[in-house]
């Protein structure tokens, strides 16, 4: 597996991914065009919030010897490291790509000595399978309200407590 930035030509592959990571989408009795139009706009509103929230994130695309397989933002703060988005075309899901990804940003992370962060769907029963396997830890909520995602965290120290706390 390899990355690079995106180029012009990564259009249809990214939107194609996109919806491929949204099944409620899918779902909606419409016709596909319309569901493509949802998903288009949904998708650029999805950019400019990481644009604003993490200005200096890295945008790739991870590819195999049969092509695109997949795509990463990823900022690297200051505390942490931090998994903005990661997202496996269906070819390519359940064959190790994305254990093998987030092996390496562990590395990186320990050897930084930052956390590794991100959030995964509640219904993501595969992604939290993998993300709990790796040693990510839930950071409790305040409660007040149910979220669809939760913030995990993964740490080379123990108790998934930053090195430096």
């Amino acid at each position: 597996m390899s990355a690079r930035v995106p180029k012009e030509g990564d259009a249809a592959f990214l939107a194609a991914l996109y919806l491929s990571a949204r099944p409620d989408l899918g779902a909606l009795p419409v016709p596909r065009s319309v569901i493509e139009g949802i998903a288009r706009y949904q998708q650029a509103q999805q950019r400019l919030a990481y644009a604003h929230a993490w200005p200096g994130a890295e945008e790739w695309i991870l590819e195999d010897g049969e092509g695109p397989l997949g795509r990463l933002v990823l900022d690297r703060g200051a505390d942490a490291l931090r998994v903005v988005d990661l997202a496996v075309a269906p070819r390519a899901r359940r064959r190790g790509h994305a254990r093998t990804l987030l092996r390496a940003l562990q590395d990186e992370a320990a050897d930084s000595g930052r956390a590794l962060t991100l959030r995964v769907r509640l219904d993501n029963a595969p992604a939290r399978r993998l993300y709990a396997g790796l040693g990510f830890v839930a950071l409790s909520s305040d409660g007040t309200k149910q979220e669809p995602q939760q913030e995990l965290r993964w740490s080379a120290s123990p108790a998934g407590l930053p090195q430096n706390e």
